[in-house]
């Protein structure tokens, strides 16, 4: 048994996530299954036109784990395409995550969000739990979800 796989950060799930193909002599059930992280790396690599390294640290794998995750996506896609089979999006072991932009305190280690964050207005800022002026800006990635 081979050992789990780590959690892939994806931004988003799609918002299609079944695609089949125009024709009378489609069959019903035969499809091959992307999964999430499958579908994220084509995202981020074709679509965002993002380099490998870049798209392994936004996923959280390494690069040679991304480079096999787009390999098989690329081989179940070509797949559907040769044989007419429909493509399900599903599954995986992905978290869905967010950027979180606010501010944070170095007194009481307050953490709050605020989507109009920035270096600049930090300065006129107290912390909402302590009052305290000590405070920094953050930005960071968090995964919101798990499946």
């Amino acid at each position: 048994m081979g050992r789990p796989h780590r959690i892939r950060h994806v931004e988003r799930t799609p918002d299609f996530t079944y695609f089949q193909p125009r024709s009378d002599s489609f069959k019903k059930g035969y499809e091959v299954v992307l999964s999430i992280a499958e579908f994220e790396a084509m995202r981020l690599r074709h679509h965002q036109n993002k380099k490998q390294e870049e798209c392994a640290r936004l996923m959280n794998v390494s690069q040679p784990t991304f480079s096999r995750i787009l390999e098989n996506a690329h081989k179940k896609i070509t797949e559907a395409l040769i044989y007419g089979k429909a493509i399900r999006i599903e599954g995986g072991p992905v978290g869905i995550k967010k950027v979180f932009v606010g501010y944070g305190c170095t007194e009481c280690l307050n953490e709050w969000e605020d989507e109009s964050a920035s270096e600049k207005i930090k300065i006129s800022l107290a912390c909402p739990k302590c009052s305290s002026k000590n405070i920094y800006f953050l930005k960071k990635d968090i995964v919101i979800k798990e499946t």
